[in-house]
Parts: C-alpha cells; structure tokens; sequence
C-alpha cells in the first residue's frame, strides 16, 4: 500500500479531495483551479508570472522564466489540446515526499500528460525521488510524462515572437484560403502580404497565427525576419531551406 500514489486536486463542484491516483485518470484536472500558487515575497529570486494558453477562459500560472517558457512550448505542441497549471499535488500514501507538477496537459487523442521542469542546478536526491513519485503515478492512472527540455535559444526567440498571434480570433478562413494559395510560392511574408491584396495590418496578424499554427511553414532554427525569411503554405511541395 505504501507504493500507492494518492492525488490531491479540486473536484467539479470546488471541494479539495484526495484519492489514489489510480482513480482519477478520466477526472478533467486541466480544468481544475490550482491547489498550490508560489509565494510572493520581498526579493525573491524567481519570478512568477501568467500564461493564457490560446483560446482558454484562464491563464496557467508560471512559477519562473523557465516554467513560462515551458507554457510557451505546451502552447505551441499541436498534440496538446488544453493545459494549466498546478491542478493536482501527488504523494505517496504515507505522505512521505510530495509534489505538485508544473502543468497538466490534456491531449487532443484524450490522454494525459503531466510536465514537470528540472531543478536549476545540479539535480539532486531530492530530483530523483521527485522523479520516482512521478513516474509511479504516471504508471498508476495511464497519464504521460515529460520534462521539459527547452528549445534551442533561436527556436524559443521565434516562439515567443510569434506567441502573441497564437489567439484563435486572428483565424479567417477566407484569408487563410487566400495566404495559402498566395504562399504556394515560397517568399516573404511581406512579399505575400502586399501580393495577397488583403489589408495589411489584419494579414500580418493572420499570417504570423498561420506561421503559429504551422499552417504556414517556416524554418525555425534561424531566426524569423518578416522581409526576408521564406515562408510557404503546408499545402505546397516541400522547401529545401
């Protein structure tokens, strides 16, 4: 009974509850409000800060730059459907040792998956009991587990720009139909901006959601300069870049 892993988390009616975590798979935990939130202090080194993932009512809360970054990257993985931040804390049923996972990401094939962060630093003891306690209720209630590992410095700059057109209002179907077709020929987005005849100012925020959405391509190991960097629609012959 020991090696039971037990959840705490927010049930649908807002009541805190503790089950084993074998009973919880099919609980909808990446709509449950937090049962943790750091504690703000006078000079306190690391920064907590917020993170509304695209088309959600709430922002996921962030407890560093790195778990910001760490949103930013759930954000943009197409497998992920919905996320937020510190829903559920896990421990063993002696309550030796706890955690609470830095997010937990629902799917869009419906399954789970929590995203933990290393430690700064050199991982320790602690890490690696962390890691134990994870990896048992990852096996107890069939989620997933990732540690985040963040992108390449040039992968994230581009991310980060491009995050701020990650909203679901910039889609325009029609415009996208339009870009598409205008981007079958690889070019510029300003190139294809001013060839698509559209109205500047909505085109760019639709292009840079389409570039966002991996609607429109881009090579993301460089970094992404508007005049010049080659864009094409995902619907045209592949680029050699």
């Amino acid at each position: 009974m020991s090696d039971v892993v037990w959840a705490e988390f927010h049930s649908s009616a807002g009541r805190l509850v503790r089950r084993p975590v074998g009973q919880v798979q099919h609980e909808e935990l990446e709509e449950r409000e937090p049962v943790w939130k750091p504690v703000q202090y006078r000079g306190k080194r690391a920064i907590a800060t917020w993170w509304r993932p695209a088309g959600a009512a709430r922002h996921a809360g962030c407890a560093t730059l790195e778990g910001l970054s760490a949103a930013r990257s759930l954000d943009f993985d197409p497998e992920v459907a919905a996320f937020t931040a510190w829903p559920v804390q896990l421990s063993w049923a002696d309550s030796h040792g706890a955690c609470v996972p830095d997010f937990f990401a629902r799917l869009t094939n419906g399954r789970a998956r929590l995203v933990v962060r290393t430690p700064g630093g050199q991982a320790g003891a602690d890490w690696l009991q962390t890691l134990r306690l994870l990896d048992a209720a990852r096996r107890q209630a069939g989620w997933q587990l990732q540690v985040h590992t963040p992108p390449d410095a040039v992968t994230a700059e581009n991310q980060r720009r491009l995050s701020r057109y990650r909203h679901p209002r910039l889609a325009d179907a029609d415009a996208a139909r339009l870009l598409h077709a205008v981007f079958a020929t690889p070019m510029s987005l300003v190139q294809g901006v001013a060839d698509s005849g559209l109205p500047d100012l909505s085109a760019v925020a639709q292009a840079h959601h389409l570039i966002w959405k991996r609607d429109l391509l881009i090579d993301w190991s460089v970094p992404f300069v508007p005049a010049r960097s080659l864009v094409w629609s995902s619907t045209a012959p592949q680029v050699a870049v």
